[in-house]
């Protein structure tokens, strides 16, 4: 780690025991947004960038208006990043136009959908951990996947009654700084080889 890591370290961790203590803050989604775009520090270098910039889009549809299908329509997307970073392959821009058509699904559809592309998400990362194809500090990254899930499994009960943002938030801020710093310990899966004629 270099000065700028302990920098986005320190200011996370500073932000992060603002948003579990002063959770009745007037501009508390503004500070949990931040977080989220601090992440994106240490994705550019660590993480899937990509992955990172649309994290942001979602967490600012899902905070600062009343579209959550768009929110939960970005993560999916999200998934798909990270999916693709992992087999090594690159996402065309026709992927976006293609999934264009979930947004005509109901809600609960689309969290569905988003549910299971998460789910192959941790299984491809997790596999190619039992694989030993990860670096050693790779288990961070399958935490930060945990904290995920428990976020979504928080946020998922709290549809159906009353959502609790501290306790999602004590969740998702961790897990999204762990994913950005870790990512790149698992390589992509290596292409096959091809042999001249």
């Amino acid at each position: 780690m270099d000065k700028t890591d302990y920098s986005v370290s320190i200011f996370f961790l500073f932000l992060y025991v603002f948003i579990t203590l002063c959770a009745q803050y007037p501009y508390i989604n503004a500070v949990r947004f931040s977080i989220i775009c601090l992440c994106l520090i240490p994705a550019m270098r660590y993480g899937v960038p990509m992955a990172a910039a649309f994290t942001i889009l979602s967490d600012g549809f899902l905070l600062f208006s009343s579209y959550e299908k768009l929110g939960v329509f970005f993560f999916c997307l999200v998934q798909l990043f990270y999916i693709s970073f992992f087999l090594d392959k690159r996402p065309s821009l026709w992927c976006f136009f293609f999934c264009l058509p979930l947004l005509l699904l109901p809600l609960p559809v689309l969290g569905g959908i988003y549910a299971l592309l998460f789910i192959l998400h941790a299984l491809i990362a997790f596999s190619l951990w039992k694989q030993k194809k990860v670096k050693p500090f790779f288990g961070l990254y399958l935490l930060g996947l945990f904290l995920f899930i428990c976020c979504d499994i928080s946020v998922a009960i709290g549809y159906f009654t009353q959502p609790n943002p501290v306790l999602i938030w004590i969740f998702y801020a961790p897990s999204q700084m762990l994913l950005a710093f870790t990512a790149k310990a698992l390589p992509p899966l290596p292409r096959p080889s091809v042999p001249y004629p």
